[in-house]
């Protein structure tokens, strides 16, 4: 769909039309927790679908997306240097002979956090958005192919521009926007206008190893 499409008032209207409608949550919400947690996910589309057709195009807030996806770049690139570093160091480990370390698996990802309450203020926003779509990089002992460096962690990553879906924005024609933006404000729930809020200095990298 277009994104001039998704602005429109009849999608709009549509959208709203079928959360009024969608009742029976209410009465099975006790037999299906997910059930429950779709609803959540419906209302949370519906309310970003909202902000994003009413996001004020102008210099300023289009300068600021763009700031974003400078630093959400940033960190894209360093979340493969950090597997990628781990990932040789635990090899290295294997190869020693260090047997609690016979099978490994590096998860880096990118996650948004500030003290700011505007986040806290949206019901479901930060649980749901904690559980998924979020940047994220993995390296395994048993990769299908062994990267020869950091970078082709990022290949796929890099081939084309993710201005597309809730991104796909006129002003972004000549731009190129990185796949970690496109994870928060096209496959997560955070909003255009969400990201008028945030700040770069809130996005964190984090690790995981599972051994």
């Amino acid at each position: 769909m277009k994104y001039e499409d998704r602005r429109s008032q009849e999608y709009i209207d549509r959208i709203m039309e079928l959360l009024i409608n969608d009742t029976s949550w209410i009465r099975d919400r006790k037999k299906c927790k997910y059930e429950d947690e779709n609803h959540q996910g419906l209302q949370l589309m519906a309310r970003k679908v909202l902000a994003n057709a009413r996001f004020e195009h102008s210099k300023e807030n289009i300068d600021k997306l763009l700031r974003l996806n400078k630093r959400l770049h940033e960190l894209q690139d360093e979340c493969a240097k950090i597997t990628f570093d781990m990932y040789k160091d635990l090899s290295a480990l294997m190869a020693q002979g260090k047997t609690y370390y016979e099978t490994f698996c590096i998860e880096t990802f990118i996650e948004y956090e500030s003290e700011e309450n505007w986040e806290g203020k949206i019901p479901g926003l930060f649980d749901s958005y904690a559980r998924a779509n979020r940047f994220e990089v993995g390296l395994s002992d048993a990769p299908g192919k062994e990267p020869a460096d950091y970078k082709e962690l990022n290949t796929w990553h890099e081939k084309l521009s993710w201005n597309i879906e809730g991104l796909e924005l006129p002003e972004f024609e000549n731009e190129y926007i990185c796949f970690a933006m496109h994870k928060f404000f096209a496959d997560g729930e955070y909003s255009l206008e969400d990201a008028m809020h945030m700040k770069l200095e809130d996005f964190h990298i984090y690790t995981k190893i599972h051994i």
